[in-house]
C-alpha cells in the first residue's frame, strides 16, 4: 500500500515539468526543476551520495538531463496536441514541492532501510541454513528418514505415557504388547526399535528394557529390519543391567523368533557373545547358562544350514 501510494507521488513529482514544458514554460526551467530532482535525491534517501564524493557530479547532470527531457517531453506534447494553454511555472513548481513533501510524509528512508537491512540480513541467514542443511543432507541423505514424523511422535508420546502407567520392575508382557504391538501400523518399524531401545538406556527400567525387547523380538518388525542387529543390541542392554528376569524373557523370545523366521538368527548376539555371557552367569544362574549355550548352537546350526542351502 505504501509502495503504491509513493508510486503515485512520484508520477505527481515528474508530471510537474512535463506539464510545465506543456504550458509553454522556457528552456530555462530545466535550473529550478533539475533542483527539485536533487532535492528528492537528497530528502527521499538515508545516505545520498553514500558511494562518495565522486558521484555527486555524475547524480548533478543526470538530473538535468532528467528535468530536461521531462521539459522536452512537455513541449513535444503541447506541439502535437496543439495546446495553447499557459500557466505560471511557480505553479508547477509548487506542485513538484507539494509531491516532494507528500512523498517524505509517505516514504521515511531510515525506517525503510532498517526495515531492508533486517530483511537482508533474514534472507543471509536463511541462506546459510539452506546451504548448512545442503551439506548435512549430502553428507547423510537419509537423515530425515531417521526422525519421526508428527503423527508418529505423537502416538509414541501415547505409549510412553501408557508404558509409564505401568510398574517399572512388575508389567506383565500381555498388558505391554497391547500397548507396543499397534504401533507397527502407526509408526516405521526402523523408528520404533530405535524409539524404544533408547528409551530402555535412559530410563534403565526393566519394564521399558522387556518392552524394547517385545519389539526386537516381534516377527513383523525383525524381518523389516533384517540385519539391524536389534536383538543384539536389546541382549546388550538386558547384560549391562544384569536383568535375570528379562534374560529369560529374551532366551524364550529369541526361541520363538527363529522358529517363525530362521533368517533372523543374523539378528541376535554372536555365538562367541552368547557362550561368554553363558560362563560368566554359569555360577549364579546355571539354567540361563544352559539356555545361553542352546541358543548359541542353535544358531551356529541355522548359520551352517542355511550357508549349505544358500
Amino acid at each position: 500500500m505504501k509502495r503504491s501510494a509513493l508510486w503515485l507521488v512520484a508520477a505527481l513529482f515528474y508530471a510537474a515539468p512535463v506539464g510545465a514544458g506543456a504550458t509553454g514554460a522556457s528552456y530555462f526551467a530545466v535550473v529550478p526543476f533539475a533542483g527539485l530532482f536533487l532535492l528528492w535525491v537528497a530528502v527521499m534517501r538515508v545516505e545520498p551520495f553514500r558511494d562518495g564524493a565522486a558521484f555527486i557530479l555524475p547524480t548533478v547532470v543526470l538530473q538535468f538531463a532528467l528535468s530536461s527531457m521531462c521539459l522536452g517531453l512537455g513541449a513535444m506534447l503541447r506541439i502535437l496536441l496543439g495546446i495553447e494553454v499557459t500557466a505560471p511555472l511557480m505553479a508547477w513548481l509548487v506542485m513538484g514541492l507539494g509531491a516532494l513533501a507528500l512523498g517524505r510524509l509517505i516514504w521515511e528512508p531510515k525506517r525503510e532501510a532498517e526495515a531492508e537491512a533486517l530483511l537482508e540480513t533474514a534472507l543471509r541467514k536463511l541462506n546459510a541454513f539452506a546451504d548448512d542443511a545442503e551439506e548435512i543432507l549430502e553428507q547423510d541423505p537419509d537423515l530425515p528418514l531417521k526422525h519421526p514424523t508428527g503423527s508418529e511422535a505423537a502416538a509414541l508420546a501415547v505409549a510412553y505415557g501408557d508404558l509409564d502407567a505401568l510398574p517399572a520392575d512388575g508389567a506383565s508382557e500381555d498388558q505391554m504388547r497391547a500397548i507396543l504391538i499397534p504401533l507397527d501400523g502407526e509408526v516405521r518399524s526402523s523408528i520404533l526399535l530405535d524409539a524404544f531401545l533408547h528409551r530402555a538406556e535412559r530410563t534403565g527400567t526393566r519394564r521399558d528394557r522387556h518392552a524394547a525387547l517385545i519389539l526386537a523380538s516381534d516377527g513383523a518388525l525383525a524381518w523389516q529390519e533384517i540385519g539391524s542387529g536389534r536383538m543384539a543390541e536389546a541382549f546388550e542392554l538386558i547384560v549391562a543391567a544384569a536383568d535375570t528376569v528379562t534374560l529369560a524373557h529374551f532366551l524364550r523370545l529369541a526361541g520363538a523368533l527363529l522358529d517363525d523366521f530362521p533368517t533372523t538368527h543374523a539378528d541376535l548376539p554372536t555365538v562367541a557373545r552368547l557362550l561368554d555371557i553363558a560362563n560368566q552367569i554359569e555360577g549364579g544362574h546355571p539354567e540361563l547358562a544352559e539356555a545361553l549355550v542352546s541358543l548359541a548352537q542353535r544358531v551356529e546350526d541355522i548359520h551352517q544350514d542355511l550357508s549349505e542351502n544358500g
